[in-house]
């Protein structure tokens, strides 16, 4: 299927309603984008919500194929310093709009920015959760007109911010079924170079090596991990649960889809992960998991629907 070209500007800052300019919250995987033309926005596929769109006419994209270090989680949370911010700014170094003031939190945007609006356009299929789009996103002028649908190969995927913070180490691999076969192929080559030279955040993952847990205070000092990895066990501790060794019990609850790339077969992402010694580590490299999509209809995606 191929994907549109969305035109527009991204933004650091928006406005109140009383026509005040407040300050957005970039990370590393996300930014706030205007489309030239919002109404493109509305032939996305629906499979959440409908988009959300700022006062200024944003709206929160989120970029496929790679998932960065969390620098908010749920308000409270985030994963160890520096990390989340250098892959934030990263971003918007790519995106010219460095230096960025940010108010006491570290996180919001210090409004006025002193650069904002860069020209550039994504490339998307779907609205994900929360109506986000899901993007490739690009700075500069689109190879085709506004709105057009267009095939993204190999050439122009590495020209979009989402290969680059790859390349660079400042984010994981993060594939869904969302995700084409060539063009996760093109991200893993990015990613396993960005590993194998200890680029960015690979110099202290834990993923793999695994993490030593004990609650969620240790886990955002010490949690250089699959973000992933981290949003559940945060979601864990949060609820009120303090045993490590029950997380996997717990996780298995949730049933959470994914495809094993080594395998070829469908599991859960418990099975991909393994807890001893009091440590949580991944079984699998990220870029071996496939997550199905929650709201994916797809028989060819998730087999199991069928039953």
């Amino acid at each position: 299927m191929p994907f549109t070209v969305i035109k527009g500007t991204y933004h650091l800052c928006g406005k109140s309603k009383a026509g005040v300019a407040t300050g957005f919250q970039p990370d590393g995987d996300s930014m706030q984008f205007k489309p030239n033309n919002a109404a493109l926005l509305d032939q996305l596929e629906v499979t959440d919500k409908a988009p959300r769109l700022t006062s200024i006419g944003s709206t929160q994209l989120r970029f496929e194929g790679i998932d960065a270090l969390e620098l908010h989680f749920d308000g409270r949370h985030r994963q160890p310093a520096p990390l989340p911010d250098e892959a934030r700014n990263h971003l918007t170094d790519l995106l010219g709009m460095n230096p960025v003031a940010y108010k006491a939190d570290g996180v919001t945007v210090r409004a006025p920015a002193q650069r904002d609006g860069t020209a550039g356009f994504i490339l998307s299929r779907a609205l994900g959760e929360h109506g986000r789009p899901v993007s490739f996103a690009f700075v500069g002028a689109p190879p085709e007109p506004d709105g057009t649908k267009i095939t993204l190969k190999a050439p122009l995927l590495k020209k979009s911010l989402n290969y680059k913070l790859l390349q660079s180490g400042n984010a994981y691999p993060l594939f869904y079924d969302t995700l084409f076969a060539a063009l996760r192929a093109t991200f893993t080559d990015a990613a396993t170079k960005a590993q194998s030279d200890k680029r960015g955040l690979w110099a202290d993952d834990k993923s793999i090596a695994g993490l030593k847990l004990k609650d969620d205070a240790t886990l955002d000092q010490t949690g250089v991990i699959f973000p992933k990895l981290f949003r559940r066990l945060t979601s864990y501790f949060t609820s009120g649960q303090t045993d490590p060794a029950r997380f996997l019990p717990w996780l298995a609850t949730t049933r959470e889809q994914v495809l094993d790339l080594t395998t070829g077969n469908f599991t859960h992402f418990d099975n991909v992960l393994g807890f001893s010694g009091g440590k949580i580590r991944l079984t699998r490299e990220p870029e071996q998991l496939v997550f199905v999509s929650a709201k994916t209809s797809s028989l060819k995606v998730a087999p199991w629907l069928a039953h």
